[in-house]
């Protein structure tokens, strides 16, 4: 049931326009992303991380965390996401980046219009997140990696190898008259990322919502893109993965979905990260009531 304004708690208010208030951490935000975009400034985010819907056409998960996964031709598809990625780049900061993370189903024709959008000139990464885990085929070769898709504002991009260097192979005999060629913290990472899905029997990150993304690869996009202090978001947050992170590493966030489930789970993490007064939850005006933390 739909809230009065007279008694709503003080994490129950809809959403502003402003980002932030000053000192507040972050705004979990209940609604349809395009127009919770619509009413952000423009320039206001240093990073934004979107995860959008595969277009599988499969039902994801079970139960109350369960959603239908979008499925339409790629032009119905296309007419449905750009939109949002160009309110997104309005709203990045010109040192911003986006990355947008897909699979084989649709990455191809989203890349191109992300091309329009951002400028050819201003694609910096086809990021392959590769893991440990996917179904066997006998007629084609097993499919086990995910694209990121990342992109800059302008030229004048904020990026930081040194926050995710890995360490050198130990296999590597580096000899002295060489060594300082090597940098002390490590290599910079490449474009292939070897990143473990959450195991089936975590019981520390694992949440039980469907397309859960692990944190060891939101904080490789989080440290390297944004320092302390900075404003992340994600406009499909699912169960707060991005929002997590991102308040644990110091940085101020804003995260929004449309799924009620999610919109509760993801403000069940944060509250096991921040005191709940340093956080607001919000419904959009499309939407009729915010869950609560119990739900």
């Amino acid at each position: 049931m739909a809230q009065s304004s007279s008694s709503r708690s003080r994490n129950e208010q809809p959403a502003r326009g402003l980002p932030l208030e000053p000192r507040q951490a972050g705004r979990l935000i209940l609604g349809d992303n395009l127009a919770v975009l619509g009413g952000m400034p423009s320039d206001a985010f240093q990073l934004i991380y979107a995860d959008p819907p595969f277009a599988t056409g499969r039902r994801r998960g079970r139960g109350g965390a369960s959603f239908p996964d979008f499925r339409a031709e790629p032009r119905a598809y296309l007419e449905w996401l750009m939109p949002r990625l160009a309110e997104m780049r309005r709203v990045l900061d010109p040192r911003g980046t986006l990355y947008v993370h897909l699979d084989w189903h649709v990455v191809h024709y989203v890349k191109v219009g992300l091309d329009e959008i951002f400028g050819r000139e201003n694609f910096r990464n086809e990021i392959i997140w590769h893991y440990n885990s996917g179904p066997r085929r006998q007629r084609d070769f097993g499919r086990r990696h995910d694209v990121i898709l990342r992109y800059s504002k302008t030229a004048g991009y904020f990026f930081d190898p040194d926050a995710v260097r890995q360490p050198y192979s130990p296999q590597i005999n580096i000899p002295p008259s060489k060594r300082h060629y090597y940098h002390p913290r490590g290599k910079v990472m490449d474009d292939v990322w070897r990143i473990p899905i959450i195991p089936q029997n975590d019981k520390r990150e694992r949440l039980g919502y469907p397309t859960q993304k692990p944190e060891a690869l939101l904080e490789v996009i989080v440290r390297s893109s944004s320092r302390p202090g900075d404003l992340v978001g994600d406009f499909f947050c699912g169960s707060g993965t991005t929002l997590a992170v991102a308040a644990r590493l110091g940085r101020r966030w804003v995260g929004c979905d449309d799924n009620p489930e999610a919109i509760a789970l993801a403000r069940r993490r944060l509250a096991a990260i921040l005191p709940e007064e340093d956080f607001t939850v919000e419904r959009s005006s499309d939407c009729q009531s915010v869950p609560t933390s119990s739900s």
